[in-house]
């Protein structure tokens, strides 16, 4: 059976009637301004990281070292966010966390303007960036369920989806150019977009729980709490297998990413030229972003999630032969034409299958799952390219990937994807 039976059955007219009425939701267009600058200006920071130190220092690894730092800091907080989100005020964690990160990103301004750029500095805000966005992790999830009724919540990834996609798409190409005109605006304008984030907040005026009934029991320690987020996963094989199966592509994808940069500089590439190519794996996600509704109702969710797994391989080998940096992007975006669809598919089952009094919990320990190694990705890219080279570091990476494909023929949680998403509901 299709994943589309349940993941979406709606016309095209159907779709643009049910993302209008979203939009006159205040609190969800609240939420989505927010959000919407607040990606625009981490997307601007994200090529401009290694940029920064790649062209401060010419070190790969300290590049790797870098970007990793981040990953790093969610891990060790998320945990912890999802069993406060379902205990403590939800506002209160999605509204401190953006006011502090936009104070640490500020100062990655600062210390470019003064001259003053160290690896060590750079590498602590990523660190507390990290820290505090786990924090208020589980938060996230669990307001937008709050503000999304059940039966729009397709609607709303496949927005998300397909803002992401628009904002990749613009934001390396425009934070490479703003790092060309003067290093320090890309880390201005993500400090600036925290502040928008924190605004959206507080436009939402729907209670975000957790509701007084919904409150974890105050005997429960906040190691109990946790323990239960990853029984729930335990217990479920699709739970199980999106935070596996995730985990492991996050890691490759986020490795790659950071591959291309150093690819496209080893070369020679300007800085425009590297935000250019980078966003032109967003076009691919874009696509797919906009066609997700299509490809789910005609593609079963189990050869969907096979096939984007092949196709990174595929991808990932011609990245490490292809010498023209336009034919690298290319392939880029060929990888996240599927991606784009199948992150719908699996969001909108995953919140379907968690009660509301969970949701912190549980999904907090599914991304700290999926981000368990991402960390792992950019740091072995940055020594692999140190080592031998950003091509053979690549084909390293072409070569685990293919590993990850070959388990999803033998893993039994992709068979939930089955059923009807009306049929998928919440197990206490």
């Amino acid at each position: 059976m299709a994943v589309a039976d349940g993941a979406s059955e709606q016309a095209p007219a159907e779709v643009k009637q049910s993302n209008r009425l979203l939009f006159r939701n205040r609190d969800y267009t609240g939420w989505w301004i927010g959000a919407t600058v607040s990606e625009y200006g981490t997307a601007l920071s994200t090529v401009a990281y290694p940029l920064l130190i790649l062209f401060v220092t010419g070190s790969s690894t300290s590049a790797g070292v870098v970007a990793a730092a981040e990953s790093i800091g969610g891990l060790i907080t998320m945990l912890i966010g999802g069993a406060l989100a379902d205990r403590v005020s939800r506002r209160a964690l999605l509204l401190a966390s953006p006011l502090v990160q936009a104070a640490v990103v500020s100062t990655v301004a600062v210390a470019v303007l003064t001259g003053h750029v160290y690896v060590s500095h750079v590498a602590v805000v990523g660190l507390i960036q990290g820290l505090v966005g786990g924090l208020s992790g589980g938060a996230d999830f669990a307001a937008l369920r709050r503000v999304v009724p059940e039966e729009m919540l397709p609607n709303a990834f496949a927005l998300a989806q397909g803002r992401t996609w628009a904002i990749r798409l613009a934001g390396p190409s425009s934070g490479g150019l703003l790092f060309g005109v003067a290093r320090w605006l890309p880390f201005l304008g993500d400090a600036v977009s925290f502040l928008a984030s924190a605004l959206g907040v507080l436009l939402i005026r729907k209670p975000l729980g957790p509701d007084p009934d919904e409150h974890a029991d105050e005997r429960e320690s906040i190691l109990a709490s946790i323990a239960g987020g990853f029984r729930y996963i335990r217990s479920n094989a699709y739970l199980r297998f999106l935070t596996i199966w995730t985990g492991l592509e996050n890691c490759l994808i986020n490795g790659l990413l950071i591959l291309v940069i150093v690819l496209i500089h080893s070369r020679h590439g300007s800085a425009t030229l590297i935000g250019a190519v980078s966003s032109l794996g967003a076009v691919g996600g874009l696509i797919g972003a906009s066609v997700s509704s299509r490809i789910a109702k005609r593609i079963p969710g189990r050869p969907l999630v096979i096939a984007v797994s092949w196709i990174m391989v595929a991808a990932t080998v011609g990245i490490a032969l292809v010498p023209n940096p336009w034919a690298i992007g290319a392939l880029i975006a060929l990888m996240f034409v599927l991606i784009a669809p199948l992150n719908v598919v699996f969001g909108t089952y995953e919140v379907r299958m968690i009660p509301d009094a969970l949701m912190g919990r549980v999904s907090s320990a599914i991304s700290f799952g999926a981000s368990s190694v991402r960390w792992l990705g950019p740091l072995s890219a940055g020594t692999l390219a140190s080592v031998f080279s950003p091509s053979v570091a690549t084909l390293v990476f072409a070569g685990v990937q293919a590993a990850v494909a070959m388990s999803t023929f033998i893993a039994s949680g992709l068979h939930v994807l089955g059923r009807p998403i009306d049929e998928v509901t919440a197990n206490a």
